[in-house]
C-alpha cells in the first residue's frame, strides 16, 4: 500500500467505525449522564465535585448538543486529531517503516472505538500523549525554544484532560535524565518547565487524588492480579475474559517480539521512549482499577510495538496474522454493536 495513503483510510475507518449505527450513540447510560450534568454546571462546581478532567468539561459544553450524534462529536473530532498526531509519533519512534500498520491498527483499535462512542476523555487524552511525545523527542533531538514551549502548554492540557496524565512529563523526564550525556546541550531549560508543570499539577489536583487513589489501593487484594490480565485484553482487543483469549495472545505475541526489536534501548532514546509510554500508563490504569481513557493512552505504544515485531516474520507470516487480527477485531466489534 502507498504509504502516502495510510493517514486518510486510518481517519476514514476511525469516522466510519465511530458513526457507525448513530442512533445507538443517542442512548446515554446513567455514567454518560452524570458526565454531561457536571459539565453543564459552572467549572467551579465541577472541581468541587471530584471530578479530575476539567477540560473535558469545557469541550462537552462548547460541543451542541442537539442532533443524533450531539456532544460525541467532540470526542470525534479530538480523535480524528489524534490519529493524525500519532502518525507523527509512530513515524518518530517506531520507525517509518512500522508506522503505517501501526497506524492502521490504531485506527481501528476496538478499545478507541468504543470510548469515543460513549462520553469519555479518551480522544482528547490520545490526542495530546502523542503530541506530547511528538513534541517532546523533537525537542530532546533540536533544542528549539518553541518546541519546549509547545511542550510545556500540551503537558498542561494533558492533565488537565484527565489527571493522570502527569505520567506523561515524569516518563520523559526519566528519559531525558537517562540520556542526558547524549542530548545535554537542549536540557538547561527544561528541567525548570518540568518543574512548573508539577508544581501546577500538585496545586489542582494532588488533594482529590491522593484521596482517591488511597482509596482504591486500600481495596487491593492479591486475587485482583488478574486484573492486569484482563486489563491487556481489554487494551488491545476491546474485550474481557475468556472472550478476547486468542485476540490477547496474538497481541501479547506481537509485543514481546517488538521488544526483541528494541533491544538495542541503550543506544536509541526512542526505543525506552516507546517502551515506557507502554508501561506507565498501563501501570496508571491498574492503580486506578479501570479508568479507560488512561488505558487510552498506552494504545499508539502498543500499537506501534507489535507493529515492529510484526516485521520481524517472513511475509508469508505477516499475510497470515494481518489476517488474523482482521478477524480479532470483527470479533470485538460484534460485541461492541450488538
Amino acid at each position: 500500500m502507498n504509504k502516502a495513503l495510510v493517514l486518510p483510510l486510518s481517519l476514514i475507518v476511525y469516522g466510519a467505525l465511530t458513526l457507525y449505527a448513530p442512533s445507538q450513540l443517542a442512548m446515554f447510560s446513567s455514567g454518560e449522564e452524570n458526565i454531561l450534568r457536571h459539565a453543564r454546571e459552572p467549572l467551579q462546581a465541577f472541581f468541587q465535585s471530584g471530578a479530575h478532567s476539567p477540560l473535558y468539561a469545557l469541550l462537552l459544553k462548547a460541543a451542541p448538543q442537539r442532533g443524533t450524534v450531539g456532544p460525541h462529536w467532540a470526542g470525534l473530532l479530538c480523535g480524528l486529531a489524534g490519529i493524525a498526531a500519532a502518525a507523527r509519533m509512530l513515524r518518530s519512534l517506531a520507525g517509518a517503516h512500522a508506522a503505517p500498520g501501526a497506524l492502521l491498527l490504531l485506527a481501528a483499535s476496538p478499545l478507541l472505538i468504543s470510548q469515543t462512542r460513549t462520553l469519555s476523555p479518551a480522544p482528547t487524552v490520545l490526542l495530546l500523549v502523542t503530541l506530547s511525545y511528538a513534541l517532546f523527542w523533537t525537542y530532546l533531538r533540536g533544542g528549539q525554544l518553541g518546541l519546549l514551549a509547545s511542550w510545556a502548554v500540551v503537558s498542561i492540557l494533558a492533565f488537565s484532560a484527565q489527571a493522570g496524565l502527569i505520567y506523561l512529563p515524569i516518563t520523559q523526564a526519566l528519559i531525558a535524565l537517562a540520556y542526558r550525556t547524549r542530548y545535554p546541550q537542549h536540557q538547561g531549560l527544561y528541567w525548570p518547565a518540568l518543574a512548573a508543570i508539577t508544581g501546577l499539577w500538585i496545586a489542582l489536583f494532588w488533594q482529590p487524588l491522593n484521596r482517591d487513589w488511597t482509596v482504591h489501593l486500600a481495596g487491593v487484594t492479591p486475587k485482583q492480579s488478574a486484573f492486569a490480565l484482563d486489563a491487556f485484553a481489554a487494551l488491545s482487543t476491546g474485550v474481557s475474559g475468556i472472550e478476547a483469549i486468542a485476540g490477547a495472545g496474538l497481541f501479547a505475541l506481537l509485543l514481546f517480539s517488538g521488544l526483541r526489536a528494541c533491544a538495542d534501548w541503550r543506544k536509541d532514546a526512542r526505543r525506552s521512549l516507546l517502551v515506557g509510554s507502554l508501561c506507565a500508563p498501563y501501570l496508571l490504569y491498574a492503580l486506578s482499577l479501570g479508568n479507560s481513557a488512561l488505558l487510552v493512552g498506552a494504545l499508539p505504544s502498543l500499537c506501534g510495538l507489535c507493529a515492529m515485531g510484526l516485521r520481524l516474520y517472513p511475509r508469508w507470516a505477516r499475510q497470515g496474522i494481518w489476517a488474523v487480527l482482521l478477524l480479532t477485531y470483527c470479533w470485538s466489534y460484534w460485541h461492541l454493536y450488538t
